[in-house]
């Protein structure tokens, strides 16, 4: 609106800046004097408004000449109203696009029975809204006036189940339901983590009885195989293993424990036959050896005995030798 250099600089809602009652300055937006209360009720619409609403009117005649009915009819209408609110321009003066603020807002408040087309009418609201607050970028009461009317939009997850309760009763039934489920869910999960919890510390309680168990059952293999007893270590090793069952909440763990010690118990078994086969091998080696020893003195031995009876011998005969010759002197 085109205003003379002489206008004052606190006018900017073009005529309407002054109380017609008081005299009062007004602010932005104010649809009553806040000095004395007077309604502003000379405030006429728009005509980008009053097009806009015409236009809805003509939608609705359109759809009724096709003879459109029921649900289509409302369908029809719905869908070619947001064709209209999308494409609909956005004014820029100060004073149609307060009047075009006013006139979506209700449209697009969460209320029992809501505007059809309240998103297309939010989606139009934040692009005036945007507009406007560009407009009055130097007047902090009008910002602070947008800032409250935005808030005041955003309604809070309690409002919008009320809202949805009293649209349809149903709501509150199955939003009870689900309530309901969700607590049974809850307890359920508590009653699983609890028993999960309990299940975790009985196993690892018992895992360490029976690791304690088995370390105990290594040492005393230990000792009687440092001891040489090597049978009675091979008959020890047999016990062990893993005798803890497998729990259900650590399955895992239970069978990496059961595996490991079967390793350990194969190595043992290694361990200690191997030193049976060893002592084995050493005794046989040592009969051998005395019996070779046994074999080797008897021969020395009948060895002797034959070099004495050869001499033996010998000497009988020189001695028969001797009394030969001296028959033979006799003779002659």
């Amino acid at each position: 609106m085109n205003q003379s250099s002489d206008t004052p600089t606190f006018q900017k809602k073009g005529t309407v800046n002054k109380c017609p009652s008081c005299g009062a300055q007004l602010g932005a937006f104010a649809s009553a004097c806040e000095a004395c209360g007077h309604e502003f009720t000379d405030v006429d619409a728009n005509r980008s408004i009053t097009s806009l609403v015409a236009r809805f009117e003509e939608i609705e005649q359109e759809i009724d000449a096709k003879g459109i009915k029921g649900k289509n009819r409302e369908k029809a209408i719905i869908d070619k109203r947001a064709r209209v609110i999308r494409d609909f321009p956005v004014p820029n003066s100060r004073e149609d696009l307060q009047q075009l603020m006013f006139f979506i807002q209700p449209k697009i408040v969460q209320s029992v029975q809501p505007d059809p087309n309240i998103e297309d009418w939010r989606s139009k609201f934040m692009e005036v809204l945007n507009r406007a607050k560009h407009a009055y970028k130097n007047d902090a009461n009008a910002l602070a006036e947008f800032d409250r009317i935005e808030k005041s939009l955003s309604s809070t997850v309690a409002d919008t189940l009320q809202i949805k309760a009293r649209r349809n009763p149903l709501f509150v039934v199955l939003a009870g339901g689900a309530v309901v489920l969700a607590l049974i869910g809850f307890v359920n999960s508590q009653m699983e983590q609890r028993k999960q919890q309990q299940c975790e510390e009985q196993y690892t309680l018992s895992a360490q009885t029976e690791k304690s168990r088995l370390e105990k059952l290594i040492e005393s293999i230990t000792q009687v195989y440092q001891g040489k007893r090597y049978s009675e270590a091979l008959a020890m090793v047999s016990k062990v293993h893993w005798d803890l069952p497998d729990a259900a909440c650590k399955n895992n763990d239970s069978q990496q424990a059961r595996s490991a010690w079967d390793v350990k118990r194969n190595e043992l078994t290694v361990l200690v036959q191997k030193a049976i086969d060893t002592e084995a091998a050493e005794k046989s080696a040592e009969a051998d050896r005395i019996s070779a020893e046994k074999m080797a003195e008897a021969n020395r031995i009948s060895e002797e005995k034959q070099a004495t009876e050869r001499k033996v011998a010998e000497i009988a005969r020189i001695a028969a030798d001797k009394e030969k010759a001296k028959a033979l002197e006799k003779k002659w």
